[in-house]
């Protein structure tokens, strides 16, 4: 266990620094962005997709009524898990700092480390949304071509990976005009807005901003720009891994956040060191509980 001691702060014991720097600004709670918040009263949360009835058959004069089934399909668990960070720190090293007002910032320190941890968690449902290791519900990863409806598969992800174009952003716009219920009804989903990393911030912006068609000669309207199919824009993430990856979020409320514990800083001295302990911990839980809830790429 590390224990901050005046070793660590020789400078801070000294006076007449002209500056005392190291804190920066950090990005914002970008998972909000793609995630509806929940709180949670249970150690876990179950949330379950249920099957209606299929599109209605004909029935021939004097012929029997078609009976579809109905019941549960998929369950979707969260489990919260807890995040912490804290510090030791001697009780000399507090008297004998100089600087106290400026250093350690011990609450924003520790806020700021779990924020950072839960932009890290939230963005990793996505950075690992192409892997099979990490199935939903259904048995497949998050995108994938084959989630099984009703007897048939349909996609939420490209067969063949392809870039942020003008091309594969509206065949994924399309795509999500073909998404199906659990019965095999089709669903009125609407894109709602773009997740793109760094990288692809200024492609993202082009598309979405431009009136007319872009990389190309023709002076043609931009379809999707006219159709405003892209409503909300597009959002940069700085904690997606994959620097080609792209996804286009609808409205449906799949994509979930659960709070059970909020953040809760602890503070005490140890009656045997008399060195401060300050904890900080929170407990929660990201998740995915409908694959409708975005189509997307992996890139190229």
């Amino acid at each position: 266990m590390a224990i901050i001691t005046l070793s660590n702060i020789q400078a801070l014991i000294r006076p007449g620094l002209a500056a005392i720097f190291g804190d920066y600004l950090t990005y914002s709670d970008q998972w909000k962005e793609i995630f509806a918040q929940h709180v949670s009263d249970k150690a876990f949360e179950l949330e379950v997709e249920m099957k209606l009835l299929p599109v209605a058959q004909l029935k021939q004069d004097g012929g029997p009524v078609f009976y579809g089934d109905m019941g549960q399909q998929y369950v979707t668990s969260y489990y919260h898990r807890n995040f912490g960070i804290g510090f030791q720190i001697t009780a000399n090293t507090i008297r004998d700092n100089l600087y106290k007002d400026e250093w350690p910032r011990s609450a924003d320190a520790g806020k700021e480390s779990l924020r950072q941890a839960k932009n890290i968690e939230g963005a990793a449902i996505l950075n690992n949304a192409f892997s099979t290791q990490f199935p939903v519900s259904d048995g497949q990863s998050l995108f994938s071509t084959t989630h099984p409806v009703q007897g048939s598969a349909v996609p939420n992800t490209f067969a063949v990976p392809t870039q942020l174009n003008e091309s594969s952003l509206q065949d994924a716009l399309i795509g999500i005009q073909r998404f199906m219920s659990a019965s095999g009804l089709r669903i009125a989903l609407n894109s709602e807005k773009l997740i793109v990393p760094p990288e692809l911030q200024f492609t993202a912006n082009v598309l979405l901003e431009s009136k007319f068609r872009t990389s190309t000669a023709n002076n043609d309207i931009s379809a999707v720009y006219n159709l405003s199919s892209v409503p909300m824009g597009y959002r940069v993430n700085q904690f997606l891994s994959n620097p080609n990856a792209w996804f286009l979020l609808t409205d449906t409320n799949g994509f979930k956040y659960y709070e059970r514990d909020p953040l809760s800083i602890d503070m005490f001295t140890d009656t045997t060191s008399r060195n401060l302990n300050v904890n900080f911990v929170e407990r929660y839980s990201f998740g995915c509980s409908d694959w409708r809830a975005a189509y997307a790429s992996q890139g190229v």
